[in-house]
C-alpha cells in the first residue's frame, strides 16, 4: 500500500511539472516498476515478461549512475524470460546470479537515495 501511494504521489507531482527532469522522469517510471514489481510472481510467465517491459522502461530513462546496472538486469531477465522452464538453463543462470544481486542492490540504493522509492526485491 504505501509503495502505490508513493507512486500516485510522485506520479502528481511530475504532473504538475511544466519541465520534468531525466531524474523526474526516472524516478516516475522507477516509482512504477516498484508497484508493479511488488506482485511479481517468477512462476508465472506473464507476470514476468510485464516486469521486464517495465524494467527496459527504466532503464531507457535511468541515469548514468544506474545505467548499467539497469542493463545487467535487463540482459539476466531477457536470458531467464528465454529459458522458460528449461531446467539446464535455468540451472546456468543461476550460477549468473551474483553480478545480477550487485546491480540490483545498487539501483536499490539508488532508488531510495535518489528517488525515495523502495524498489522490492525480485526473486
Amino acid at each position: 500500500m504505501r509503495t502505490v501511494l508513493m507512486t500516485a504521489t510522485m506520479i502528481a507531482a511530475a504532473a504538475g511539472l511544466t519541465a520534468c527532469t531525466e531524474e523526474q522522469a526516472y524516478c516516475v517510471d522507477l516509482a512504477g516498476y516498484a508497484a508493479s514489481a511488488v506482485n511479481v510472481d517468477p512462476q508465472k510467465p506473464a507476470d514476468y515478461a510485464k516486469i521486464l517491459q517495465d524494467a527496459k522502461k527504466v532503464q531507457e530513462t535511468a541515469p548514468a549512475e544506474v545505467k548499467d546496472d539497469w542493463g545487467v538486469v535487463v540482459a539476466f531477465a531477457e536470458k531467464a524470460q528465454k529459458a522458460g522452464s528449461d531446467r539446464v538453463e535455468l540451472a546456468r543462470l543461476s550460477q549468473q546470479t551474483a553480478g545480477v544481486t550487485t546491480a540490483y542492490k545498487a539501483i536499490a540504493t539508488h532508488a531510495k537515495d535518489s528517488c525515495k522509492v523502495d524498489v522490492p526485491m525480485v526473486e
